[in-house]
């Protein structure tokens, strides 16, 4: 179902809130020919379904908010704000998921003087009663269950019970279901994979580049068991150059296409990292062991070789099969320790220690070059759970990024960069990462606000990298520039898959493709494929559309992915912070709305907000607040069922 269709009609009915409109009236108010007709009613109906319209008796449409003023009103209240905790500012989508005759959405059970009602935790849908034809389910009161809505229907299906509404585990089960996430492989993939063996034919390395006596190790997080990627170096040129090896794990040659693995793989298109569990896109025996890159193992891969000169600039590159065995495991700590000089790798791998200092060198160019060309550096703070040996979290701290995180980072970089040009240069149509330039209307929107605060900035309509550059330098000293870098943030464009061949805003990179992870991203895998089609000289495994879809499925389930995470770590973050309502905190304010404020609190890495008519309401009179400010909250509740904390001003 088209959302541009969606925002043409919300648009058409606001203007016309005086009144309803026909399905003609709408029809004809949107231009639309009338062979579109059918279309056009099944958008309305699935905006009925979903709460946005209502139909009336006459079969005639209106906006359920029924005018300006209560969109306005509705906007402000915190329940149907949506916000988010732990450093995300943005507001979280919808969580009703359509097929376009049913919508399924999570629910809480309620008694009521009729019999049990189903209340959606989405606040736009009304309440429904309970279809039980069979009379044998015994719901119980305060049970959240996932419901679906028939279009036209007046009772609701429960067809998911997941537990007691507020409990931490019924409420993790609903997140799961609320964004469908797989909570299994099918059998047909697991006899597949459980086939697979790790023993490689002759013509499986032979027909390779072999790279086992290269210094090549992998640098991962502490908890990863995954590692997809190896790193080599090593000084050419006389000494004043540098040979870097990229080497991903080839997780192609392993699962064919159109196999059930493959199929499986297109229809979750990633791994979706929750707080305190991994929903992995392909089973664990290929992403745990066969294609993981494991110290001391054999393993397959494929390798970006580059050569740089003296100046970090770029002189040669190179794709191939290869066969790799990892020299060592290190984790980020522990390489920045060593380029720290706080550190230390078993003397049988001193050569590592080299390896890492000529990293640091390269990585130092490469950065250099590319902040030059434009590319924006936004380095946010992101929240971290710790936990105790039972599970249990004992604080939300902030996530600590050091030189380690930035040079594997830059290498991956510059790896899908290469990887992008290559494919292109062939003639084979391929899936990019691509990063459109800024609306002229957001950047406009993003000057005002930074004039009223004080920031006078030349921002074009056709913003070039270096202006915001200068913005993000101008707020470099301020109390508040972490917020202005979120509303710059705010004023880009996301970045997407797509089959158009088009430059990187963000990056201020020509070329760029995703290449680097696919045990757990499948447009990588597919990338794969199409770097094989032209290594082996063959003719394209995918065509346009096909590669259209994919592209378009690997962003929406990107997005869907991102949003479980989020949610996953506000549920865990208002369940840690439960025992603490009543305590005072040193906050600061994060984001300002008509609704209320964003504030942030110092002892734990969370956020919360202070609604409006606590501060406006109660014979109090602030008017007013700075981005950046500082203050003592008091924290009024901490809800896991809406995964939000809510603050006062302490007295």
């Amino acid at each position: 179902m088209s959302s541009k269709r969606k925002q043409r009609i919300f648009k058409l009915l606001s203007e016309k809130e005086e009144r309803s409109l026909s399905e003609g009236n709408v029809l004809r108010g949107l231009k639309m020919p009338e062979r579109k007709r059918k279309n056009l009613r099944a958008t309305l109906e699935q905006m009925v379904l979903e709460g946005t319209l209502k139909k009336t008796s006459k079969g005639r449409y209106r906006l359920r908010s029924h005018g300006k003023k209560t969109a306005e009103k509705k906007d402000r209240r915190p329940d149907s704000s949506g916000y988010p905790l732990n450093g995300n500012r943005k507001k979280i989508g919808s969580n009703g998921l359509s097929n376009g005759k049913s919508l399924r959405v999570l629910a809480d059970l309620r008694e009521t003087p009729g019999g049990l009602v189903a209340y959606p935790r989405k606040a736009e849908i009304p309440e429904y009663g309970i279809e039980d034809r069979e009379g044998k389910r015994n719901f119980s009161d305060g049970e959240l269950v996932v419901i679906e809505i028939g279009l036209g229907k007046s009772l609701a299906k429960v067809t998911e019970r997941l537990g007691p509404s507020g409990e931490i585990e019924t409420e993790k089960k609903g997140i799961i279901s609320e964004y469908r996430l797989p909570k299994g492989f099918s059998r047909d993939v697991t006899k597949e994979v459980g086939n697979l063996s790790a023993e490689f034919s002759n013509g499986d390395i032979s027909a390779r580049v072999n790279l086992e006596k290269e210094t090549v190790f992998t640098i991962d997080g502490d908890d990863a068991r995954d590692f997809d990627d190896a790193v080599g170096i090593k000084r050419i040129r006389r000494g004043k150059g540098y040979r870097l090896w990229v080497s991903i794990a080839d997780v192609s040659h392993y699962v064919a296409c159109g196999s059930a693995c493959d199929e499986e793989a297109a229809r979750r298109t990633t791994s979706t990292y929750l707080s305190d569990r991994v929903i992995p896109m392909l089973p664990q025996k290929l992403s745990n062991d066969l294609c993981s890159l494991r110290p001391g193992r054999k393993r397959l891969t494929k390798t970006v070789e580059m050569d740089f000169d003296s100046s970090g600039r770029l002189k040669d590159s190179r794709i191939y099969n290869s066969v790799i065995k990892s020299c060592a495991r290190l984790t980020y700590s522990e390489a920045a320790a060593v380029l720290g000089g706080n550190g230390s790798v078993p003397s049988r791998r001193k050569n590592i220690v080299s390896s890492l200092l000529a990293m640091k060198e390269l990585y130092d160019k490469l950065r250099e070059f590319r902040i030059g060309k434009g590319g924006l550096d936004f380095d946010f703070p992101e929240a971290v759970l710790l936990r105790d040996s039972t599970g249990e979290v004992t604080d939300v701290d902030r996530f600590r990024r050091n030189v380690a995180h930035e040079i594997i980072e830059e290498f991956m970089i510059m790896a899908n960069s290469v990887v992008a040009e290559f494919v292109f240069k062939n003639g084979f149509e391929s899936i990019y990462r691509i990063h459109e330039p800024p609306d002229p209307d957001s950047i406009e929107q993003l000057r005002e606000s930074l004039l009223k605060m004080g920031i006078k900035v030349n921002l074009g309509a056709r913003v070039k990298q270096p202006e915001i550059q200068a913005v993000m330098k101008a707020a470099s000293g301020r109390k508040d520039r972490v917020q202005i870098n979120f509303m710059i943030l705010r004023a880009l464009k996301k970045a997407v898959y797509s089959t158009n061949h088009i430059p990187h805003f963000g990056l201020a990179i020509d070329d760029y493709t995703h290449f680097t992870s696919p045990i757990r991203r499948y447009s990588d895998l597919v990338v794969h494929r199409i770097i094989d089609d032209i290594l082996g000289a063959k003719p394209p495994s995918y065509d346009s559309a096909r590669l259209k879809r994919i592209a378009e499925r690997c962003s929406i389930l990107e997005r869907t992915a991102e949003d479980a995470e989020r949610q996953f770590m506000n549920l865990e973050t208002a369940n840690f912070m439960k025992t603490r309502v009543g305590e005072v905190f040193h906050g600061k304010i994060l984001s300002i709305h008509s609704f209320g404020v964003f504030v942030e609190i110092e002892e734990h890495f969370v956020e919360g907000l202070i609604p409006e008519h606590s501060y406006k309401g109660r014979g109090r009179k602030r008017k007013w607040f700075e981005l950046g400010e500082e203050l003592r909250v008091k924290l009024v509740s901490a809800d896991t069922e809406r995964r939000r904390l809510t603050f006062d001003l302490a007295h």
